[in-house]
């Protein structure tokens, strides 16, 4: 059954309403510096993203399931929702697994550097911060 306009767009301010919360929600790691922020922006970052794959599963009536994150249903969230986000900043922002050194993605820097303090990690993200931040701020602006 199709929901009215004014059922989407109650919707929308409802989702929206739990997006802002998890922008405001910042854990106020920015007093550790650069490092400090992009961990807080990722972990923003991320949260948001897999609300946005939930709603957007919800709306086309997709299993819930599995809660991670995935690139491509997060990409089809983006379509779907038509949130002025760069799907092909998606990679390197949320690609998983282990990346190749100089070519890490945020969730990959994030990963090893808050598992094991990977010294050669923490370096990467020093160089890379400045750009990397931009994007997480900018990806946590989006509103349904």
């Amino acid at each position: 059954m199709s929901k009215t306009t004014k059922q989407r767009k109650a919707l929308a301010k409802q989702r929206n309403k739990e997006l802002d919360l998890v922008k405001s929600l910042d854990p106020q790691f920015s007093c550790q510096g650069e490092i400090g922020t992009f961990i807080g922006l990722y972990l923003q970052s991320e949260v948001s993203a897999k609300k946005l794959q939930q709603y957007y599963r919800k709306d086309v009536n997709k299993k819930v399931g599995k809660k991670d994150l995935n690139i491509t249903a997060l990409e089809a969230a983006i379509k779907h929702f038509k949130l002025n986000v760069d799907v092909n900043d998606l990679p390197t922002l949320f690609k998983g697994g282990t990346g190749k050194k100089n070519k890490k993605s945020a969730r990959q820097l994030r990963n090893g550097y808050l598992h094991t303090l990977s010294p050669s990690d923490r370096t990467e993200i020093l160089s890379k911060a400045k750009n990397l931040n931009f994007k997480l701020r900018e990806f946590l602006e989006n509103r349904i």
